[in-house]
């Protein structure tokens, strides 16, 4: 009995040590992220502390230790943000995250699960929205918890760049209220209906740019951006005049195989394949990759 009275009056006491947290965040109090909230709410006593630990920090090393820390932790993308581990028979090996979350012991992912969301959640948004479907029911409510105040502040971002676009129609507004929806998109944090009217949205921003510059790579983005929104029609007429234009360029052919590969036409994709030798476009490595993918499968049918 004496326990649960103890227990229930150290909740209370957390809860309002939380409640006292939140109110100096919403105010502008606290220098502190609103994920941050997950970790202060689900880990009772250590949550709180660990929060105001990092203020603390902050406030008396300043920023200088801030990027240092932050780029000694950063882990390389080219590693497929890789973490070390402990293997089973006591030798280290280094996985990467989405194979650690699955394969470790709950103390080892759960931990994970805080560096990440001390660190820099939104780096690690497509581990968080895997984690989501996690067995480990504390680790998937982090990461949902996560997701959410992460697509909160984008919708915000994205809200405030869409008001200062209508108010000044300038280029400079247009620009960065484009490249912010083309990444919110590419996050994969607009789903359903809210994802299908975003990317016309994008097509259409991506047409007033091309009006203003006529960059290569900006008019692929747009035949792209057409493509994504279920415009192929109108993606393949710019894909034309792009072939017209530049046909030794290797992104004009990966954009007509991906439009030829939507149309699920396998004599066009084949007669992109044919004209990519012809011309001998000049591929990268990914995009070879790619083109002997459809190639092996047009021989085999």
């Amino acid at each position: 009995m004496i326990s649960l009275v103890v227990a229930t009056v150290l909740l209370l006491v957390h809860a309002l040590v939380c409640l006292v947290l939140w109110t100096l965040m919403k105010l502008g109090l606290l220098p502190v992220r609103g994920h941050m909230l997950a970790v202060m709410v689900l880990v009772p006593l250590w949550g709180p502390l660990l929060v105001v630990l990092l203020i603390a920090r902050s406030a008396v090393f300043g920023d200088g230790l801030k990027d240092a820390t932050l780029e000694a932790l950063r882990i390389n993308d080219d590693m497929h943000r890789s973490m070390l581990v402990q293997g089973r028979e006591g030798d280290d090996g280094v996985v990467p995250l989405e194979e650690a979350l699955i394969v470790n012991d709950p103390g080892d992912r759960r931990r994970l699960m805080l560096s990440m969301l001390t660190e820099d959640p939104d780096a690690y948004l497509a581990q968080l929205q895997a984690a989501k479907l996690n067995d480990d029911v504390e680790v998937a409510h982090y990461a949902a918890t996560a997701v959410a105040q992460i697509s909160k502040e984008s919708d915000l971002k994205l809200q405030q760049l869409e008001r200062a676009f209508k108010t000044d129609p300038s280029a400079q507004n247009l620009n960065v209220y484009c490249d912010y929806l083309g990444t919110y998109l590419a996050s994969g944090l607009a789903e359903g209906r809210v994802a299908q009217i975003q990317r016309q949205q994008y097509a259409r921003l991506l047409a007033r740019r091309c009006e203003r510059e006529d960059g290569l790579a900006l008019r692929v983005r747009y035949a792209t951006a057409l493509a994504d929104a279920g415009e192929v029609d109108e993606a393949e007429d710019v894909a034309e005049r792009l072939v017209a234009d530049a046909p030794d360029e290797q992104d004009v052919w990966m954009l007509c195989l991906r439009l030829a590969v939507l149309r699920r036409d396998g004599e066009m994709v084949q007669r992109v394949i044919d004209a990519v030798d012809k011309q001998h476009v000049y591929l990268s490595a990914e995009n070879r990759e790619k083109l002997a993918f459809w190639r092996e499968g047009e021989e085999a049918r």
